[in-house]
């Protein structure tokens, strides 16, 4: 659950307020001379020692389906060309990793975000207006660990593989010691049984 410092609620709070929360994002790639850093604002601020380059920016939700990681997309306007040229110059900005800070415009002076997400750029598109970055999680989340998974009543190996040793006829097997065709080379983990609570 997500908690705010009691200034930050109450800044929240207010039925009006000339200081806005305020995104600001970091991108950082190998090939880059420099982090870009923008904010969305009428206006540069100066967070944490660094100066934010005011720059129309838009952050779709994050979308899941309950099979693959969740992305979202980050669009940053083309306008000047600079990060245009950017884009161009290193292959879309693939891989960059990109940190989205929200802070509050009269809380400049903290130099704890009031909220840190953290993206890898994992493919771009651009038109005329903006630039469309679609981003990730980071490669380690991609990875499990640890590699393998163990199941009782399921083989890893693949059908007719080395692993698997069966050279017969048959077309398939659905990888269940039920349907294994030589079951002493059953890859499954038949020790995992009972209840270890």
């Amino acid at each position: 659950m997500l908690t705010w410092e009691s200034a930050a609620i109450m800044e929240k709070n207010k039925l009006a307020s000339d200081k806005p929360f305020l995104m600001l994002v970091e991108v950082n790639h190998k090939s880059l001379p420099d982090t870009v850093r923008l904010v969305r604002n009428t206006e540069d601020i100066t967070w944490n020692g660094h100066v934010w380059t005011r720059f129309p920016l838009k952050c779709d939700s994050v979308t899941t389906d309950g099979k693959t990681m969740p992305t979202c997309k980050l669009s940053v306007s083309s306008c000047g060309g600079l990060l245009m040229g950017y884009v161009k110059r290193y292959e879309g900005l693939t891989d960059a990793a990109v940190k989205i800070y929200m802070v509050h415009a009269a809380m400049l002076d903290r130099t704890q975000p009031l909220m840190t997400l953290e993206f890898v750029v994992r493919g771009t598109s651009y038109d005329e207006s903006w630039i469309t970055f679609e981003l990730g999680c980071a490669p380690d989340v991609y990875n499990r660990f640890p590699p393998d998974k163990y199941m009782t009543n399921y083989c890893p190996f693949k059908f007719k593989s080395v692993q698997c040793g069966y050279t017969g006829d048959a077309d398939c097997c659905n990888n269940t010691l039920k349907e294994c065709r030589i079951r002493q080379r059953f890859g499954g983990e038949q020790g995992m049984t009972g209840n270890y609570a």
